[in-house]
């Protein structure tokens, strides 16, 4: 009773993974997984690809229309120009037409640095936006290299792996062909 108790606790002790070995479902599995992995972070990658994407499309709309707007105003401001200098005939309306044209030029001469220093530092602002989210966008690349490389390596090893276990299989094979038979078995 003491024997078979002392082999119960010795098994215990034992680690079933000692008798148990990787099969062919098991690297199945593990490609799947490592596949399922590579999957998912393509498809984080490409989702937020798509939304810097959509941001850069946002901003470059906004520029446009703002080109737009700045376009249209300077075009009526000529046309409404063009059409004050045909009415005006007389010396002293134009000499007043004069007068407005330069307070227009003194504020056009002021304000036109200002508008575009305020349009630099919006540029300059999403310039330096781009340039974080390009940041980041390389950062996920590097990080999906990285994980790319481990996945090789994942790879390589169960390759060497495999290859092992092929060289073991051979090596059993042929130590059951040279098995010699037992001398007192065939008494």
């Amino acid at each position: 009773m003491k024997f078979y108790i002392g082999i119960l606790v010795g098994l215990l002790f034992v680690s079933a993974s000692a008798f148990g070995a990787l099969s062919v479902d098991d690297y199945e599995k593990l490609n799947t997984m490592f596949k399922e992995s590579e999957t998912r972070m393509k498809n984080h990658v490409s989702q937020e690809i798509a939304k810097v994407n959509t941001e850069i499309r946002r901003l470059d709309s906004r520029i446009d229309e703002t080109n737009k707007r700045m376009d249209a105003g300077f075009q009526a401001v000529n046309t409404q120009f063009g059409a004050m200098n045909n009415r005006f005939g007389d010396v002293n309306i134009r000499l007043n037409l004069n007068f407005g044209l330069l307070v227009a030029l003194i504020a056009v001469v002021i304000w036109l640095p200002l508008l575009r220093e305020r349009k630099k530092e919006r540029d300059r602002e999403q310039d330096e936006k781009l340039a974080v989210q390009r940041a980041l966008l390389e950062k996920q690349q590097e990080q999906l290299d990285a994980q790319q490389q481990e996945m090789d390596m994942q790879q390589q090893l169960l390759a060497a792996q495999q290859q092992e276990m092929a060289a073991v299989r051979e090596e059993l094979a042929t130590l059951k062909q040279q098995q010699v038979p037992n001398p007192s078995a065939t008494k």
